[in-house]
């Protein structure tokens, strides 16, 4: 099915396409909760939220950039809304905890490793923003708004993740190859 049809179906609230959808981009859309929420539960809680609200608002779509990307972009919304409700944004790191490395081989160990197990080690605020930042590719300014919190917050809740991901992950290889 194209593009187009999966939507007129889906306004026409047809079962079948709605299947096609889901079935189409279901793996990508628990893949983008997963790495927003800890437990696999609560990843596929996301997932089907996102689901619902996709039919649900399917008269919202424009057909402005690619479905998949709408899809994707309420599966976001989806864990955003949920973690707003249990995490604490607004906390931001001291400055003198947080260092920056010019060391590239720790960014090379966070490409070939799998993301979503590494995401795990940081607490709910620093890891939600890492993944709106550096995976989703949001300005530090959408993710404030998102979330009612300082670009401060943002930027120093960002740097802590790198730098736990680089400590945990960079100190992991080390040993390993020794």
């Amino acid at each position: 099915m194209t593009e187009a049809q999966l939507v007129s179906g889906c306004l026409q609230h047809d079962r079948k396409t709605q299947h096609q959808v889901y079935t189409t981009f279901g793996g990508k859309v628990l893949g983008v909760c997963k790495r927003y929420m800890k437990d696999h539960e609560r990843a596929e809680e996301m997932a089907m939220n996102a689901f619902l609200a996709v039919f649900q608002k399917i008269g919202q779509y424009k057909n402005e950039g690619s479905f998949e990307g709408w899809i994707l972009r309420i599966a976001v919304n989806c864990c955003l809304m949920e973690l707003r409700k249990k995490t604490n944004f607004t906390n931001e790191v001291p400055a003198e905890s947080v260092t920056i490395q010019d060391d590239a081989s720790a960014e090379i160990l966070l490409l070939e490793g799998d993301i979503e197990q590494m995401l795990k080690i940081l607490p709910d605020g620093a890891r939600v923003i890492f993944n709106l930042y550096a995976i989703e590719g949001y300005k530090h300014t959408e993710i404030a708004e998102q979330l009612g919190i300082s670009e401060g917050t943002s930027k120093s809740q960002l740097n802590y993740a790198r730098e736990k991901l680089k400590k945990t992950f960079f100190n992991t290889t080390q040993q390993n190859l020794r």
